[in-house]
């Protein structure tokens, strides 16, 4: 024959666009921190529960711990109990710049300031006398494994938020020395860990 049949195609069909699905970072944490305490509110722009959640967006090492339902929970707790406090204000770590550090929650702060476990599960937190001001958030009831919750010495207000009843293994709840106010919660009654409590001077 004279001529052949072409073999290769003179053009090639267009690539269909990946269809990957893309994950709404930001929706997914609502979402699971909302499964744990519902009644969390992230509307307002200005409300430590919303600067908590904007830091850990912008947050080069929060992603690394997203597989972790529960490591993204304690990251978020920590990240509200500084915002709600004024810690950017009236912190006085020696070092202030030793809260929301781009790395394991287990290292933030200064010696002793915060502890955890070997699986990385904070179960220490001693900010007594840091300069802590403002409310004690709800919220840190999320840190459902503390066993050491030492606050005080600081100019804390409000009242003691009812989660505290979450804290099942506390064994020491030091808050004297704040300016606290009203009724002492009765959910402090479910602390059947608990062997030391301080309350007095506010």
């Amino acid at each position: 024959p004279t001529s052949f049949p072409t073999l290769v195609p003179t053009s090639f069909p267009t690539p269909l666009p990946s269809q990957a699905p893309t994950t709404d970072t930001e929706t997914d944490w609502i979402q699971l921190i909302r499964s744990r305490m519902p009644s969390i509110s992230f509307e307002n722009n200005t409300s430590p529960q919303r600067q908590a959640m904007d830091w850990m967006l912008g947050d080069s090492f929060s992603p690394l711990v997203a597989y972790d339902d529960d490591r993204v929970v304690q990251r978020f707790a920590l990240a509200l109990l500084y915002f709600a406090t004024n810690g950017p204000t009236s912190w006085t770590l020696d070092n202030d710049a030793s809260w929301l550090l781009s790395s394991t929650e287990c290292s933030w702060g200064e010696s002793n300031d915060v502890e955890c476990t070997n699986n990385n599960v904070v179960d220490w937190i001693s900010l007594y006398n840091d300069g802590l001001s403002g409310t004690i958030p709800g919220e840190i009831g999320l840190l459902s494994s503390l066993t050491y919750l030492d606050l005080n010495l600081n100019d804390l207000g409000g009242t003691i938020p009812t989660e505290i009843g979450f804290f099942s293994l506390l064994t020491l709840l030091a808050l004297w020395s704040n300016n606290l106010e009203a009724s002492i919660p009765t959910e402090i009654g479910l602390l059947t860990s608990l062997w030391r409590l301080g309350l007095h001077t506010n």
